[in-house]
């Protein structure tokens, strides 16, 4: 019988997210929503084919 990990991806999805909210220093979320904009254009996933 092997250990099987135990992984809660929506506790870490929320983690990440606070995070990123935290760290963005917005007031408002529209301010957000532009500050995430910005993030994943400069992302190398938003220009893969």
């Amino acid at each position: 019988m092997s250990k099987e990990k135990q992984f809660d991806c929506v506790k870490f999805k929320n983690e990440l997210q606070e995070k990123l909210l935290m760290n963005s220093g917005v007031k408002s979320l529209r301010e957000y929503v532009e500050y995430a904009n910005k993030i994943a254009q400069k992302s190398s996933l938003h220009n893969s084919p």
